[in-house]
């Protein structure tokens, strides 16, 4: 993983899952697609499966965040800020830090002091500030950069939650504000007790609007196995309209995964048996458009025409006539 590193926020709490980019459902946390106004980028796993994974949220050039969850190996990490973990994870990105200033891509390397936050909370941060700084092109010209990366890090879940936040100080006054929330909201996120209609639907959402990454590909195995699950799904298979005379286009069975998503988005807040079915179409198409714009799934002539339709619900409509389930009005 070669991530700058960086740090976390929530922007819509009471519905937790509203927004969803991660799920993480061995924890069942849910992450947003918003952190302190950035937008969720990508996730990975590390290169050890086992020791976790990490979020990338991003705003303009300026400010970067991401949130890891990891356990250095361990098998049992209290919750709170004061286990000797803690210390072991800043002293971890001090050593990129100084790895990045032996590279010439950084420079004047301090560190600033150490706090916790929030002052009252059940559930508290150790934060140390990094400041150095960072050679950028501009205009032709490089320019030397002052910039902070302060690192907000937690145990939760029996894992370590390590919040890193980059910006410029010119930034600061904006970057303080996001920080305040980002950690209150944080704290939410990691005691909020998610149901498994809460974690499906988040899934469900995960899943449309990025589903050719980590996160994406995680919420589709939930979904299936949701989808399973209920027999009474009318599902129109003549949508999946894969090109003939070759094999399936790679990732395609996501697109499969997002139809049953958006059927799932129906039926299970009305505790439904069935329904969704237009939704399922749209949701389809939803996904295809976000993979096809990151090069995650080769073109099929037939998902362009419906996405590129003025009018979906007539087009789908429509298409429903042309394979034969419903008769013309």
């Amino acid at each position: 993983m070669k991530w700058i590193g960086l740090w976390a926020m929530i922007l819509a709490v009471p519905a937790v899952w509203a927004g969803s980019a991660h799920v993480d459902f061995d924890k069942q946390l849910i992450f947003p697609q918003e952190l302190g106004g950035m937008t969720f980028e990508v996730s990975e796993l590390y290169n050890n499966k086992a020791l976790g994974y990490a979020l990338l949220y991003t705003k303009d050039p300026d400010f970067a965040c991401e949130v890891s969850v990891l356990n250095l190996g361990r098998s049992e990490i209290p919750d709170g800020c004061e286990s000797d973990g803690i210390e072991v994870i800043f002293q971890g990105v001090e050593v990129q830090l100084q790895r990045e200033q032996e590279e010439g891509t950084i420079a004047d390397l301090k560190t600033r002091g150490t706090r916790v936050v929030p002052p009252t909370s059940p559930l508290q941060f150790k934060n140390r500030i990094f400041q150095f700084s960072e050679f950028r092109e501009v205009d032709g010209k490089t320019n030397s950069i002052p910039r902070i990366n302060s690192v907000y890090v937690t145990g939760s879940h029996n894992h370590f939650i390590r919040v890193q936040f980059r910006f410029d100080i010119a930034e600061n006054r904006a970057a303080q504000a996001m920080a305040d929330q980002l950690v209150k909201q944080l704290v939410l996120l990691l005691i909020a007790e998610n149901s498994e209609d809460d974690l499906t639907l988040a899934a469900c959402e995960a899943l449309i609007y990025g589903p050719g990454d980590y996160s994406g590909m995680l919420a589709a195995q939930h979904v299936f196995a949701q989808a399973q699950e209920m027999g009474e799904l009318n599902v129109y298979d003549s949508f999946f309209v894969w090109p003939q005379n070759y094999k399936k286009p790679e990732n395609a069975d996501l697109l499969v995964a997002a139809y049953f998503a958006g059927m799932l988005q129906v039926v299970i807040p009305e505790h439904l048996d069935s329904g969704g079915e237009y939704e399922a179409f749209d949701a389809m198409l939803t996904a295809y458009e976000t993979m096809r714009a990151r090069d995650q799934i080769s073109a099929i002539a037939e998902l362009d025409a419906w996405a590129k339709a003025p009018d979906r619900k007539a087009e789908y409509r429509k298409q429903l006539v042309e394979f034969g389930y419903v008769a013309p009005e």
